[in-house]
């Protein structure tokens, strides 16, 4: 197969992208980007949005996380810096890709509370389903890592990180021990480290001696729980005994005085309210006699008040009788005397107007009687109310009183013989009853002192037993975990040994392979760094942590002590290099955001030439000069001007 022919293949099978929908993401907004294979340039001045893009293809790819705590909105939490401030929840775009023959739409939303990632084939517009919804899934090998460290170089970062070191170890180990990149031997290797680590860590013999520590103290417990068996027996007819001599002291007269004297707390109490009662019901009765008084004013005024109206009305008939002779006697006269119709009238008019004003005082006087009356009478039948209300809380009060003396008095007869319940009375009942309690007592102490001192050790044992009693199933269960102990420290030591051999075995082929494969890498470093310097170096060592040495004049110097220029040239050469090796049977486009910064003009055009031989380089760039030494070279590209 000729260089041509497998030029072809690798543009069949390579990743392209094809367009950018910058949707709302940083400074853009509605953003169109058509892209083509080759070389894309996109120009613009600073802060024209280069990075932002740069950014942007970034996390359409692996997404943007939003940092917490000291890491939010510092300059390392991208999330925040092109978080649009017009639509936030708009934050998201969408990136068309080619592999192979198909086409891809890849869809994302940025925004922390609207999460999304879709891909969708657009020549069917089938959604593709991702089950860790990560793009390795349908770009196999491509990690943020290694992006990061090969296809992408950010401004003025030319350099890797210790990751890339990490991929290409263990590329070379599947590579060559598992024939296959995908199986990851050196996840594998420190697999074996951490289960040989844990199981060096495994105390089994720590569990041996406290598992014979712990048999022999429950064999001596099983001994210790056969004496205190027999104690408790002994003590439990010993109690059964004790309780057969106090009860022969409990006659039934003795228990039906004990039940009285239990009942002394309830008669005190008993005596307290019919007190209580009792003062109430004085206090009511005062309240009565207080009333009986007040009704009988009440009737007497009323009388008084009849009277007073009766004498009233009388004089005042008496009155308008007189008031009537007279006033027509004037008349009569009036009219003889002057012999005026006018001044009879006027005279007449007079009387009548004198006769209606002594009428309404007079009815005046009889209302007032009247008004008096009704309130005297108004009080009158309040009292009577209230004294039947008195009289009714008399009865229950008094009602209560003989049943509480009379349950009381019962029961001071069956110790005193009080005739009268008086507080001398109690006080003398509390003393009888107390003293009988005393000798009560007095007789049971004996007995039940040492009862209580047999229910004590029987306590005492039948807890220290009930702590004990699943000494047996315990003592088993040790044992059979002792031998199962033993066994499985065997098997440890076995395991152990077998996964030394294979770890010495894994170690041992992985430096030989090393060494094989680290002759490629060199290879091709040199290769490319031969071409972006014009020849003037061509030899390159690189270790297996990526350290690298410069070949100059039979010599080998320390990457450091060149030029600034050389040295972004060697990292440069190394992610190509890397690039080929880590994802050689997926080709994806190049990203290079002003990486050319440090060059002069000459390395500038070798390295134009140099990723001119890529399917896609998307080239960010603020200078004219890329453009001018890609006419210069021949070399075709699409502008893009921002």
């Amino acid at each position: 197969m000729n260089t041509g022919q497998l030029k072809m293949e690798r543009q069949e099978e390579a990743m392209l992208i094809t367009k950018l929908y910058v949707n709302y993401f940083g400074k853009f907004s509605g953003k169109e980007i058509e892209l083509e294979p080759g070389i894309n340039l996109i120009h613009g001045e600073n802060e024209a949005g280069k990075s932002t893009l740069h950014t942007f293809i970034r996390g359409m790819l692996f997404g943007i996380e939003r940092l917490r705590g000291r890491g939010a909105a510092t300059k390392d939490d991208i999330y925040t810096r092109y978080l649009p401030w017009d639509y936030p929840g708009a934050y998201g775009g969408q990136m068309d890709i080619k592999l192979g023959d198909k086409t891809y739409r890849l869809q994302r939303s940025f925004h922390a509370n609207d999460k999304s990632f879709a891909v969708t084939d657009l020549m069917t517009g089938r959604e593709i389903k991702l089950k860790e919804g990560h793009i390795s899934e349908l770009i196999p090998g491509l990690t943020e890592s290694a992006y990061r460290n090969t296809i992408s170089i950010e401004q003025l970062r030319a350099e890797t990180d210790t990751e890339l070191a990490s991929h290409v170890r263990n590329y070379i180990t599947n590579l060559s021990i598992a024939k296959h990149r995908e199986v990851n031997v050196e996840k594998a290797l420190e697999l074996l480290k951490e289960q040989k680590k844990a199981l060096e860590g495994m105390p089994y013999a720590g569990q041996l001696k406290s598992l014979s520590e712990e048999i022999e103290k429950g064999e001596e417990r099983e001994e210790k729980i056969d004496l205190l068996t027999a104690d408790l027996k002994e003590l439990k007819e010993k109690e059964k005994d004790l309780k057969e001599r106090i009860g022969e002291h409990k006659g039934i007269k003795n228990q039906r005085e004990e039940e009285l004297i239990a009942r002394l707390p309830a008669i005190l109490e008993k005596y307290n309210i019919y007190r209580d009662l009792y003062k109430q019901y004085s206090q009511i009765n005062d309240q009565t006699e207080g009333l009986n008084n007040k009704l009988t004013q009440y009737q007497k005024h009323i009388g008084d008040i009849d009277d007073k109206q009766k004498s009233h009305i009388k004089s005042a008939k008496s009155k308008r009788l007189i008031y009537i002779a007279i006033s027509g006697l004037t008349c009569l006269l009036s009219f003889f005397f002057t012999e005026s119709v006018i001044v009879s009238a006027a005279v007449l008019l007079t009387a009548v107007l004198s006769g209606v004003i002594l009428l309404t005082l007079s009815n005046r006087k009889n209302d007032a009687y009247r008004e008096e009356k009704l309130k005297t009478g108004l009080s009158l039948k309040h009292s009577k109310d209230q004294l039947d209300e008195l009289l009714t809380r008399k009865k229950e009060l008094e009602d209560r009183c003989d049943e509480l003396h009379d349950t009381i008095m019962l029961y001071m007869r069956e110790f005193t013989a009080e005739e009268e319940l008086t507080p001398e009375a109690i006080d003398r009942l509390k003393e009888t009853v107390g003293r009988k309690k005393r000798e009560a007592e007095r007789l049971q102490d004996e007995l039940n002192m040492k009862l209580q001192e047999c229910s004590f050790q029987i306590g005492k044992i039948s807890y220290e037993l009930s702590q004990l009693e699943d000494n047996e199933t315990e003592l088993i269960k040790n044992k059979e975990r002792y031998t199962y102990i033993m066994q499985k420290q065997k098997e440890n030591e076995a395991e152990l040994d077998a996964i030394n051999l294979a770890i010495s075995t894994i170690q041992g082929l992985s430096a030989d392979i090393h060494d094989s494969f680290g002759l490629q890498l060199n290879k091709a470093v040199s290769n490319i760094i031969d071409t972006v310097t014009n020849h003037k170096y061509n030899d390159l060592k690189i270790d297996e942590k990526l350290n690298i040495k410069l070949g100059v004049s039979d010599r080998y110097i320390i990457l450091d002590r060149l030029s600034a220029g050389t040295i972004d040239q060697v990292y440069f050469a190394l992610r190509m290099a890397v690039c080929d090796l880590l994802l050689g049977d997926e080709p994806m486009p190049l990203i290079l955001d002003d990486s050319f910064a440090l060059y002069d003009d000459n390395r500038v055009k070798a390295a134009l030439a140099e990723i001119a031989k890529r399917n896609q380089v998307l080239l960010f760039s603020c200078q004219k000069r890329e453009r001018q030494f890609l006419e210069e070279l021949g070399i075709p590209y699409n502008y893009i001007e921002l």
